[in-house]
């Protein structure tokens, strides 16, 4: 599948001017189901206990899910993208909320979907928040400020940092040292990479 899941869940949206295409697939999460229309149309999906929107929506695209389970409503918002064939996953309404513990849940989810060989990306206002498994992210030359590296496996293997204020080359980062804070763009395509370990990149669009 080429296209973008989109998942929307019950924290804070502050986004506009974000569209769905053809391709792309929109699951709601519980409560996310009241911005079901954020991306310029109903969503394909809403999956959840419904705990958090307060009734089961009167859709025949719902899935309901019982309160009592292991999973979270946006975990299994994922599993269904996944099994629909998705593998590029961004992530609106997953951070802030009433529930801090659930936008901890979520930068976990991120782990989650990269664990799965998928890409994983929330968008909270003008942050960005990404996760990959050994692989490369590429960020274009027109982006400013600072950018955080996060090794969210116990230890990441293999990190490059390149184009950036603060590089490194084939380094060990640990989940208990957050040493990639406050990273800075230098106005050149940065590079980031990880041979072996999940790192999550946070930085501003």
């Amino acid at each position: 599948m080429t296209g973008i899941c989109y998942i929307i869940g019950a924290g804070d949206v502050y986004e506009s001017g974000f569209s769905a295409g053809a391709d792309d697939c929109i699951i709601c999460a519980d409560g996310g189901y009241r911005y079901k229309e954020l991306l310029g149309r109903e969503c394909d999906c809403v999956v959840g206990d419904f705990d958090s929107f307060g009734t089961v929506p009167e859709t025949d695209k719902k899935i309901v899910a019982p309160c009592e389970k292991d999973e979270t409503d946006m975990m299994l918002a994922v599993d269904t993208g996944y099994a629909k064939g998705y593998r590029d996953f961004i992530l609106f309404g997953a951070l802030g909320g009433e529930r801090s513990d659930h936008s901890v849940a979520n930068i976990q989810l991120l782990h989650y979907i990269a664990s799965k060989g998928a890409k994983g990306t929330i968008i909270h206002g003008d942050e960005v928040f990404t996760a990959f498994k050994n692989d490369t992210l590429y960020l274009e030359n027109n982006l400013k400020g600072y950018i955080s590296v996060f090794s969210l496996s116990d230890e990441s293997r293999g990190v490059t940092l390149k184009n950036l204020k603060y590089t490194l080359e084939n380094a060990v980062l640990h989940s208990f040292n957050p040493v990639g804070v406050s990273n800075e763009f230098i106005g050149e395509r940065a590079e980031i990479s990880v041979k072996d370990g999940v790192l999550l990149a946070v930085y501003k669009k």
